[in-house]
Parts: C-alpha cells; structure tokens; sequence
C-alpha cells in the first residue's frame, strides 16, 4: 500500500488530478480519466454510480484502504476526499500498479 500511497503523492504533485465527486463524475462520464481513486467511506451509491460509468468508459476504478479524511491528508488537502481522477499520472508509475493488480486478480 505504501507504494500505492507514494505514487499517488507523485501523481498529484506531477500529473493532473481532479478531486471531488462531481468533477470525478463529468470526467469519467466523458472518459477523460486514466485512472479514478474511491476512499474506503465513499458513499455506496456514488461509488456505484462512479464504478458504472468507468466500467463503460474501460476505466480502472481503485478502492483506497483509506478513508476520506486520510486520503485528504494524503493529497496535502485540508478537506476530504472520497473520490480522485487521474487525467495525467506524470513522473508516477500509478497505471503499471494498476495493471500490477489486474493481473494479480486474474
């Protein structure tokens, strides 16, 4: 988990994120994102509504062993955060991690 924690601190301060439900929600609809991010407390039907639309656009949609409150303080944020976008993952290998993950489940 820890390297799943450095990477998304690479990507954030590297790549392009987005943060929060509605913005998580127009991209992902519009299958703009790489990658979306759901804290471990996300509400069930925003996480099912989020999950729905990635499964349509063939995004990677990752549950958080964090909660809202620690993924907030893991963006450097002061505020919550339930849901992360990745449009642009920069200097972070996040996407070799999630491929990482697809083949372990297989």
């Amino acid at each position: 988990m820890s390297s799943l924690n450095n990477e998304l601190k690479r990507a954030i301060s590297t790549g392009k994120v987005l943060l929060g439900s509605r913005s998580v929600l127009r991209e992902v609809g519009l299958g703009r994102a790489e990658l979306v991010v759901i804290s471990s407390n996300c509400p069930e039907n925003l996480k099912a509504e989020i999950t729905k639309l990635a499964s349509l656009s063939k995004i990677p949609v990752i549950q958080h062993p964090k909660n809202g409150v620690d993924l907030g303080i893991l963006c450097g944020k002061p505020f919550i955060v339930s849901t992360m976008a990745i449009k642009d993952p920069g200097d972070s290998k996040i996407m070799s991690l999630v491929n990482l993950e697809d083949a372990q489940q297989d």
